[in-house]
């Protein structure tokens, strides 16, 4: 079955599409006693990262700030996820590129954000760059920083553990190169792994949940502004972008004064124009691509790709672009700065530093999996079977001032969903566990 689906796939495709056919694995794929196969590859994958534990978690986690415990309609970073992974999917389809790869691409993209979104990675970065070394940091120097894109590849390559014979989800090289190249923000990785091919641009199949990433957190975060009132309607009105649309859609664009109605409209609208204009635009840049280097068919697509591909080709063209940033300019002047947005910036990071000093002061205060998973990876003895005259001696020998025992705590961080975060620091607080900073400590923190 799966040999028919993988030959229907290099029929329908564009020749600048990957193909499941052939797909390389760190692991070969488990042997679970199925007597049928009828999946490709990405779509194995793509499942797997839906059944992940961190991919559940998503729901828990903020898009921006931190998420209310009472929450019904606002984004969080799993709808965003579906979101982005919609848009690129169409976009996906409509050029001819591998649909599955891109939907396994962009449901991965976010599964190493940590709680409370940019908040929360800015306070990790901070943690694990050196930023902090003496101002409650580990003390370490630069231990490589944190990035979203690089730890969403730890996670499905080391961190989830699903299977008895290897760490991680055991995703093709395809959809980890993807997700790991799913932010053209972040550096490159000191640590990149194999099958990634470090230091070349993304597949066209990346491009596109890059792409995506980007239009679709723009207009969900302008609607949730506008359906909870945070922005005025009147001031979205007046965005060129809104007035343009209005324009073309003349009569059909709602005439009573109902936000509801109106902010549905533009969303919808949006989304039309953007996704149209990607699509356009990278349609008449893949047939240039295919043109300019002979491309018959994918045998010599994959000859030339490693040098042929630049990194841009999935684009808006210009008019659309400035769409696209005027809005994102709007949402940084209205939306994401300002008393409350400075509010959750600083709960966040006290919330997430202050754990990370109690984990560290005292390690008993994990939970097992994670003392269970240091002693795998540095022989230290597990600190449930010491002795308790024997805790702190063997805490300073083996934990303290260990890089492995650093990076487990911000894998341990990062997989937090804000609901819990928020819970187990007032937890940690009320036992003593987590040090209340005295206004001299503050200070020092925000110089």
């Amino acid at each position: 079955m799966r040999s028919v689906l993988e030959q229907a796939e290099e029929q329908r495709l564009g020749p600048w599409a990957l193909c499941s056919r052939g797909a390389t694995r760190r692991y070969p794929i488990e042997d679970d006693g199925r007597a049928f196969d009828y999946r490709t590859a990405f779509q194995r994958d793509r499942d797997r990262i839906v059944y992940s534990r961190a991919f559940r978690r998503l729901r828990q986690k903020a898009q921006v700030g931190i998420l209310p415990d009472y929450e019904d309609h606002r984004r969080n970073r799993l709808t965003h996820t579906l979101e982005v992974t919609q848009l690129a999917r169409t976009i996906g389809r409509a050029l001819r590129l591998n649909e599955d790869l891109v939907e396994a691409i962009a449901l991965g993209h976010d599964v190493g954000q940590p709680p409370f979104g940019p908040i929360g990675e800015r306070a990790l970065d901070a943690l694990l760059s050196g930023g902090l070394d003496g101002r409650g940091g580990p003390e370490l120097g630069d231990l490589g920083g944190f990035h979203r894109a690089w730890q969403s590849l730890r996670v499905v390559d080391l961190v989830e553990k699903r299977y008895d014979d290897h760490a991680g989800l055991n995703l093709s090289d395809p959809v980890r190169e993807g997700v790991f190249k799913s932010d053209p923000s972040a550096p490159p990785s000191e640590e990149p792994g194999d099958g990634l091919r470090p230091g070349l641009a993304p597949s066209f199949e990346a491009q596109v949940v890059v792409l995506a990433d980007r239009i679709a957190p723009a207009l969900h975060d302008l609607d949730d502004a506008l359906q909870a009132g945070a922005v005025d309607l009147e001031r979205v009105e007046r965005l060129h972008a809104v007035q343009q649309l209005k324009h073309k859609l003349g009569a059909a664009y709602p005439a009573r004064p109902n936000r509801f109605m109106k902010a549905n409209a533009i969303h919808r609208g949006l989304i039309h124009l953007l996704v149209t204009a990607a699509v356009v635009e990278s349609g008449k840049v893949l047939d240039r691509f295919a043109a300019e280097h002979a491309i018959k068919d994918r045998a010599r697509f994959l000859e030339v790709r490693d040098a042929a591909i630049r990194g841009n080709e999935i684009a808006l063209p210009v008019g659309a672009a400035r769409v696209l940033e005027e809005i994102e300019g709007f949402l940084v002047a209205h939306v994401l700065r300002g008393r409350d947005a400075d509010q959750a910036e600083a709960q966040g990071k006290r919330i997430l530093l202050g754990l990370f000093a109690a984990y560290q002061a005292d390690p008993t205060l994990l939970d097992d999996h994670i003392l269970i998973r240091f002693k795998q990876v540095s022989g230290a003895p597990y600190l449930r079977d010491v002795t308790r005259e024997n805790v702190e001696a063997i805490v300073h020998k083996y934990y303290r001032g260990d890089r492995r025992f650093v990076r487990l705590l911000a894998d341990h961080l990062a997989a937090m969903t804000d609901t819990f975060a928020v819970a187990e620091h007032g937890r940690l607080t009320e036992i003593g566990a987590v040090p209340i900073p005295s206004a001299e400590q503050l200070r020092r923190e925000q110089s």
